[in-house]
């Protein structure tokens, strides 16, 4: 067994020394570069979340800017409509400036105010067939004088009636009622025959106008279906020649339209077909109402007549 001195007692506790200051615990010597990792993960990881957030912020204000062109672009293409819009009212309102015959006259059917019993007002009704006798006129007067002339005999014959008792007959109802009682509705030259062949007559013209109302342009085409839906059943075949020969020379559309403006030129307008539908639109229903109730009066009482003149 050997024995150290001290001496080398004191070398080997020198070693040992040596050795435990430069071989220290690994477990102490790791803990601050952890840490240090750590550190800069975090730093790593906040640098990240930090550019995703502003790449966010960046989509959302791109999508912001694209909303607001489009809505600015929306707004640049709905504003130029806006005058166009206008453009067209004025342009519709300049169209139905263009007056026609049957907007300027005297005497409407449509201005007449039926009374409580439907009464039509003797009057004013003689006033509207005086009003629309010039429309035969502008078909030609030559050819259609003769249809002139029995349509205002009517009308006079009436007017005759009228004149003999006003306040006795303020409406047809009454002058009608009045001969029905009296027994002379049937007679010859009475004022209810001359009414039955005035309404006949006006039934000739409003169905003539409202083909051209409806946009017939063959104006020989109109009136002979008109006459055949009014009047022929009622004519001979010498009556029937007289309007043969009237169609034959009726007008071109032109030419009847140039006759039913006021101001030279106006049917010439884009205005003037706008206008016609217009005027008409209002003037044929009214007509149309009173000759119904004409109809349904005659109806009544039996006084139609298929005799043939």
């Amino acid at each position: 067994m050997d024995h150290q001195g001290p001496e080398e007692s004191a070398v080997e506790e020198e070693a040992t020394t040596q050795t435990t200051h430069t071989n220290p615990d690994p477990e102490h010597t790791d803990q601050p570069a952890q840490q240090e990792e750590e550190e800069e993960f975090k730093e790593v990881e906040q640098e990240m979340n930090n550019a995703q957030e502003e790449e966010k912020q960046e989509v959302t204000q791109n999508q912001q800017e694209a909303v607001t062109d489009q809505e600015e672009a929306k707004l640049e293409e709905e504003q130029p409509a806006q005058p166009q819009e206008e453009e067209r009212e004025e342009e519709e309102e300049e169209t139905e400036q263009v007056d026609t015959f049957f907007s300027t006259m005297s005497h409407r059917f449509s201005d007449i105010r039926l009374d409580g019993d439907s009464g039509i007002p003797t009057q004013a009704f003689l006033d509207s067939c005086y009003a629309i006798v010039p429309v035969l006129d502008k078909l030609g007067s030559t050819v259609f004088g003769p249809v002139k002339m029995d349509f205002t005999g009517n009308i006079k014959k009436i007017h005759q009636k009228l004149s003999s008792d006003p306040g006795s007959f303020p409406t047809l109802q009454t002058i009608v009622l009045h001969e029905v009682q009296t027994d002379v509705a049937r007679v010859r030259n009475s004022a209810t025959e001359a009414l039955l062949w005035l309404k006949r007559g006006l039934k000739f013209l409003k169905e003539f106008l409202s083909l051209v109302n409806s946009g017939e342009r063959d104006i020989p085409g109109a009136l002979g279906n008109a006459y055949g839906r009014s009047l022929r059943q009622y004519h001979g075949w010498v009556v029937r020649g007289v309007f043969a020969l009237a169609l034959r020379a009726a007008p071109s559309y032109s030419s009847f339209a140039a006759a039913l403006v006021s101001r030279e030129g106006d049917e010439l307008k884009e205005g003037f077909n706008t206008g016609m539908h217009r005027d008409l639109g209002v003037y044929l229903p009214a007509m149309e109402k009173q000759l119904a109730i004409l109809d349904a009066l005659y109806e009544e009482y039996n006084l139609e007549s298929d005799e043939v003149v």
